[in-house]
């Protein structure tokens, strides 16, 4: 009960950060989930498979509630979204089913993959919050420029549960020259379309570890559900803060919450 009441809690958090930063909520995600399936006995040797599932199906949700708001605001970008989330949902199933649900992909491989995707993120961020960028210079995008952005962020999904946001935003918005708010839309749409796939994927893989309780594939359903509930809850209000604060704070915040993961993952490591 009280694993539960943490994950709900981590929903509302995560929902809300999902809504604020556009990266989707798996930075909490991931940071409760690995200690909690091991207390259900869930097989150490497919903690990160299902860490990383059901990561992505709370973030799918926390995707679903930003962009509805974002479209009853009229600030939702259709060309940029479908493009990003098709390329980014082949990359990530690919991903997923020639390397990360495999056992060549154990918590070592996860931990590290994590703490450099997060690290390179959090130093090109910050080097890039010394100067507002975006806006009024936003460079064109390109269809071969948005297939990278998701061919990219697929991957990362996969690899991390992270939701794709992560590389999205720097991309978009040191590389694009686009604001940080812009950016953060367009990469909750993408978000959505690449985890609602991987989630539909993991419902049907067979895990390797014959070991069920309360889950379907690698969905563990009083987790997911637990922190959908939250997230449903918490990302509106992301959305409705975010609009009364700078690119700049907003940047802050989503490397404030980088390095919270860096850490904890660091500390796993050694």
């Amino acid at each position: 009960m009280l694993d539960l009441l943490l994950l709900f809690l981590m929903g509302l958090v995560g929902g809300f950060l999902a809504g604020l930063i556009g990266i989707g909520g798996g930075v909490m995600y991931i940071l409760v989930l690995p200690y909690i399936l091991l207390g259900m006995g869930f097989p150490q040797e497919e903690i990160v498979q299902y860490t990383i599932a059901n990561s992505i199906f709370g973030t799918m949700f926390a995707a679903l509630a930003g962009n509805v708001t974002h479209i009853r605001q009229r600030f939702f970008f259709w060309r940029e979204v479908f493009i990003i989330g098709i390329i980014g949902t082949i990359a990530s199933i690919s991903t997923l089913h020639f390397f990360v649900n495999t056992t060549s992909y154990q918590t070592f491989e996860f931990n590290m993959a994590v703490i450099a995707i997060m690290l390179f993120i959090a130093i090109r961020t910050l080097f890039q919050v010394k100067r507002e960028v975006g806006g009024n210079y936003e460079k064109r995008t390109t269809i071969q420029l948005l297939s990278f952005v998701g061919l990219s962020a697929g991957t990362i999904s996969a690899l991390s549960g992270l939701g794709g946001g992560t590389v999205i935003i720097p991309i978009l918005n040191s590389g694009v020259k686009m604001s940080m708010k812009k950016a953060k839309s367009i990469s909750l749409g993408v978000i959505f379309i690449s985890a609602l796939a991987l989630s539909l994927f993991n419902l049907q893989e067979t895990p390797l570890t014959d070991f069920r309780n309360q889950s379907t594939g690698y969905i563990v359903w009083p987790l997911a559900l637990t922190i959908s509930l939250g997230v449903i809850i918490g990302s509106p209000f992301g959305v409705a803060i975010a609009k009364k604060l700078s690119n700049k704070v907003i940047s802050l915040i989503f490397v404030l919450f980088v390095f919270v993961v860096i850490i904890d993952k660091a500390i796993q490591l050694f």
